[in-house]
């Protein structure tokens, strides 16, 4: 089990965070990986904000990634492929729609 829950107290994660109890390393550790650690820290972001989506759309996603990587040494941390591990995991995240031009 997990020993925070970004879904049923958003706030408590993102408290715990910016209070230092809790430590991104820690975040991604429980977390398995960074794509994970990022979503749910963009996840608790949506539920606390009380927006109606509760999915992190992929801009969200990246800055909570962003985020993470400035307080974590990371080597190979690569932006582009967050929502595709992301998805890959079975979680879903919004992606901008791919515009034709003509």
């Amino acid at each position: 089990m997990k020993s925070f829950d970004e879904t049923a107290r958003p706030l408590e994660l993102l408290r715990k965070l910016e209070e230092r109890r809790i430590g991104y390393a820690e975040l991604i550790k429980e977390s398995g990986g960074l794509a994970i650690a990022a979503y749910r820290l963009a996840r608790a972001r949506c539920h606390a904000a009380s927006l109606t989506m509760r999915i992190p759309t992929l801009r969200e996603l990246s800055a909570a990634a962003s985020e993470i990587s400035q307080n974590v040494k990371l080597d190979g941390f690569q932006p582009h492929l967050l929502a595709g591990e992301c998805e890959h995991a079975g979680l879903a995240v919004i992606t901008p729609l791919a515009r034709d031009v003509a």
